[in-house]
C-alpha cells in the first residue's frame, strides 16, 4: 500500500550540508538574539532590544526552512496522502501571529520610551550592534550558499539581509547618538524596526492564510493556464478545475475535461499532464476525460448531504480567477 503513495512524493532539494547549514544559521541567529539582548539591556537602547526582536523572526523563519526540509523527507500514507506539508503551513500562521505581537509590544515601548526618554549608552549599543552585523554577515553567507536551489532558504536568506539592514541602522543610530546625544533616536529605529517586523509577519500571515484556504497560487495566471489546454486537439470544454497549493512552492491540481472522443484521451491526458508539470511547474496533475453523455449522467447524480435531505449535484463549476 505505501508503494502506491510514493507516485505522490515530491523530492525537495535535499542536500547532505543543507540540514546543517540552517541548524548552524538558526544557531548564530539565537547567538544575534542574545547578545543583542544584553546589549539593549546595559546600553538601555530599545532599539537593541527591537533588533533581538527581528532577529528572533529570523530564527522562526529558519526553523520553519528546517521543519520543511525534514518534512520532505516523510512519505505520504494512506491517511495523510499528500505527506506532511501542511504542518509547514500551520507552523508558519502561527509564528506570524507571534511575530505581530513582538512587532506590537516593540511599538508600544518605543512610543513609552518617547515620552519618557532615558539615558543611552551609546558607546556600548555601538560595541553590541557592530556584534550583530558581523554575526548577521556570517549567517548571511552561510544560507547564500544553499538559496539558489531551496525556496525556503532563500526567504530565509532574504529574511537575513533585512536584518542587517536593521541592524545597520542600529549602529549608524549609536554613532548618531555618540556624536550629539539625542536620545529620541533610539525609540525612533525602534519604531522603524517594529514596521519591518511587521510587514514580514503579514506577508508570512497572508501566504499561510491564502494556503490554507486552498485559494489558487498567486503566481498562477489561470485564464493563461486554461488557454494553453484548450489548443490540444480533442478537447472541446474544460468542464471544471481546481489549483491549489499544499505548501509554498508545491501545488496540485485536477480537471474535468469534455472530449470528442475517448479514444483518444490517453493522448490527451499525456499532453494536459507534460504542459502543467513541464511548463507551468504543478506536481500533482489528476485529469478526467469524458463524453458529453457521460458529462449530464454525472450531472444528473445526486450527493449525499448527512445534514438532510439528498441534494442535486447540477454542473458543479469551481471557476479561480
Amino acid at each position: 500500500m505505501d508503494d502506491f503513495f510514493q507516485l505522490h512524493h515530491v523530492e525537495r532539494s535535499q542536500e547532505k550540508g543543507l540540514k546543517r547549514s540552517i541548524l548552524l544559521a538558526i544557531f548564530v541567529s539565537l547567538t544575534i538574539f542574545v547578545v543583542e539582548v544584553v546589549g539593549g539591556i546595559q546600553s538601555g537602547s530599545i532599539a537593541l532590544l527591537a533588533d533581538a526582536g527581528h532577529i528572533i523572526t529570523d530564527a522562526i523563519a529558519l526553523s520553519l526552512s528546517l521543519i520543511a526540509v525534514l518534512l520532505a523527507s516523510q512519505k505520504p500514507n494512506s491517511k495523510f496522502s499528500f505527506g506532511y506539508y501542511r504542518i509547514e503551513i500551520l507552523t508558519s500562521l502561527v509564528n506570524s501571529i507571534l511575530i505581530f505581537g513582538i512587532s506590537i509590544y516593540i511599538f508600544y515601548e518605543a512610543i513609552e520610551r518617547f515620552q519618557n526618554q532615558k539615558e543611552i549608552l551609546s558607546l556600548r549599543m555601538l560595541i553590541f550592534s557592530s556584534s550583530g552585523i558581523v554575526l548577521n554577515l556570517i549567517s548571511a553567507w552561510i544560507l547564500f550558499r544553499f538559496s539558489k536551489e531551496n525556496i525556503n532558504i532563500k526567504s530565509a536568506y532574504i529574511h537575513v539581509l533585512s536584518d542587517l539592514l536593521a541592524t545597520a541602522g542600529v549602529l549608524f543610530g549609536a554613532i548618531l547618538i555618540y556624536f550629539t546625544q539625542w536620545n529620541w533616536i533610539d525609540p525612533l529605529i525602534s519604531i522603524l524596526i517594529s514596521v519591518l517586523i511587521f510587514r514580514s509577519a503579514w506577508g508570512i500571515f497572508g501566504e499561510s492564510l491564502s494556503v490554507l484556504l486552498e485559494s489558487s497560487p498567486p503566481t498562477f495566471d489561470i485564464p493563461h493556464i486554461l488557454e494553453h489546454l484548450r489548443k490540444i486537439s480533442g478537447i472541446q470544454k474544460i468542464l471544471d478545475y481546481h489549483f491549489w497549493a499544499i505548501t509554498r512552492g508545491v501545488h496540485a491540481c485536477t480537471l474535468r475535461l469534455s472530449v470528442t472522443d475517448l479514444k483518444t484521451s490517453g493522448e490527451i491526458v499525456f499532453q494536459t499532464q507534460q504542459i502543467l508539470k513541464s511548463e507551468f511547474g504543478i506536481d500533482f496533475v489528476t485529469v478526467q476525460c469524458e463524453e458529453s453523455e457521460l458529462t449530464k449522467r454525472i450531472g444528473a447524480l445526486e450527493v449525499r448531504d448527512s445534514h438532510g435531505p439528498q441534494k442535486g449535484h447540477h454542473g458543479h463549476h469551481h471557476h479561480h480567477h
